[in-house]
């Protein structure tokens, strides 16, 4: 039988009209891992310390009508150098970036301490706190298009993420996820939204989603991404069966897998990594099941270049080539 025919096309068909939201509404669909034994247990190439150290759990802080702080879980977001520089959603930061919502900025700093008044932005590393600036973006319509619901399409069109750093003195260090290095063709710049069909993962690939859902400490869902399109933007992890008995297990997956991923409010911006430790992106959204991943490659295209810029120093390392990687320069 042909790779062609494992697809349910009705299945995809369906998908391609169903709504997701941006406020990352709760699911019943699995259950997180998490501690460390249940994370060791999945036979993964990395430790549950280790991925505490290279998440961020976005807060904001808001004067309250006493005149003090209180306190928002706002999102999630993850580590990609030892100089503290991380990715997060668009959406997380965006009351951060509300008065630069018109323009782009690459290389920029955005303090989001006082970008606006009566509100403050902090990330969480640990039991670490810091301070967080915004050093690169798209406008609002290119990133979200200042909506809340979205379809398929549109969230790969739409590139919901940012590029943020930590504020801390300059001998800090901070444990980060290694970026792998990759096939730039498989991302046209050119045409970022241009149109494309939602298409089965073939093979589909197991990933584990970091995040911080509301009121809780950083929890991991487990599952496989299965839908993408042709220059691999973003994937869906969708409770959706699109695969044949015989074709799941050519690849070794048990025909009665669980498609689909828990992702709950506020895990928005987390990464999305393989079994390996590798990123493949971050998520942007999610419901009753269903997530939706922004590939890192999306991101790297976006807001990095192979290039020398006007800075003297690379932003990110990649791995295993040691290709450096600058920030993109807006000037």
């Amino acid at each position: 039988m042909s790779t062609s025919r494992t697809v349910l096309t009705q299945h995809r068909l369906i998908i391609i009209s169903v709504l997701f939201s941006l406020a990352l509404s709760s699911s019943a669909f699995g259950n997180f891992i998490t501690n460390g034994d249940e994370l060791a247990a999945k036979g993964v190439d990395f430790t549950w310390s280790e991925v505490g150290a290279k998440s961020l759990k976005i807060i904001l802080e808001h004067r309250n009508e006493n005149g003090g702080w209180q306190r928002l879980n706002l999102g999630s977001g993850f580590l990609i150098s030892p100089g503290g520089l991380f990715i997060t959603a668009y959406h997380v930061t965006k009351f951060c970036l509300e008065s630069y919502k018109g323009n782009s900025g690459l290389s920029v700093s955005v303090d989001c301490s006082t970008a606006r008044d009566g509100i403050r932005y902090k990330a969480l590393n640990g039991d670490r706190e810091f301070e967080i600036q915004i050093i690169s973006y798209l406008k609002e319509t290119d990133s979200t298009q200042g909506k809340d619901i979205h379809t398929p399409d549109e969230i790969i069109k739409q590139r919901d993420f940012v590029v943020g750093k930590l504020k801390s003195p300059a001998t800090a260090t901070f444990s980060y996820w290694p970026l792998r290095d990759f096939d730039e063709s498989t991302f046209d710049m050119n045409e970022p939204r241009a149109d494309f069909q939602l298409t089965p993962l073939m093979p589909p690939k197991r990933v584990f989603v970091v995040g911080f859902p509301q009121d809780r400490d950083f929890v991991i869902s487990e599952g496989f991404l299965n839908l993408t399109e042709k220059k691999r933007r973003g994937y869906f992890a969708a409770n959706y069966k699109l695969y044949t008995t015989a074709y799941l297990e050519s690849q070794g997956i048990a025909p009665d897998t669980k498609w689909g991923m828990r992702i709950e409010n506020h895990m928005s911006g987390g990464a999305v990594i393989d079994s390996s430790g590798q990123v493949i992106g971050l998520v942007v959204n999610g419901d009753r099941g269903t997530a939706g991943v922004l590939s890192i490659e999306n991101v790297l295209s976006t807001f990095f270049s192979r290039l020398r810029s006007s800075k003297d120093y690379p932003a990110v390392i990649l791995n295993p080539t040691a290709i450096p990687l600058y920030l993109r320069d807006g000037s």
